[in-house]
């Protein structure tokens, strides 16, 4: 009679196992096609001013260590800010630090659209240190 019980109950196992399987394969949808993100062309910048040409409307910024310097055109439509106050283009010295948005263009230089300069080099922000 023991035998037969646990025979019985293993079986009931096992079958709801097997049961419960393919419900479960039922419930999952087809993965639909996502279109791809398009890039927009933007990309942020940020470095040293090493040259101003307010004729041209450009800005060069410092190489990275054995790149050659970044040159950007600055657009007519370009917000540019100086410690937080709207400036032109003439009062942005060499020397100081600048951040901003900039258009990536195919053959040309790349157009500058944002352009945030500091005169003091603004502190980073210290990422916390793990505990080991």
């Amino acid at each position: 009679m023991k035998t037969i019980v646990s025979l019985l109950s293993a079986a009931l196992v096992l079958g709801g196992l097997f049961v419960a399987t393919p419900v479960q394969a039922e419930d999952k949808k087809p993965e639909v096609n996502k279109p791809a993100k398009k890039k927009n062309g933007f990309f942020p910048f940020r470095g040293l001013i090493k040259s101003v040409d307010a004729e041209k409307g450009t800005i060069s910024l410092k190489g990275a260590k054995g790149k050659p310097d970044r040159v950007f055109a600055v657009g007519k439509e370009a917000k540019l800010t100086l410690d937080g106050k709207a400036t032109k283009l003439a009062d942005i010295k060499a020397g100081m630090f600048v951040g901003g948005r900039a258009k990536r263009a195919e053959g040309q230089s790349d157009t500058a659209v944002t352009i945030n300069v500091r005169t003091k080099k603004p502190e980073r922000k210290k990422k916390p240190k793990k505990d080991s």
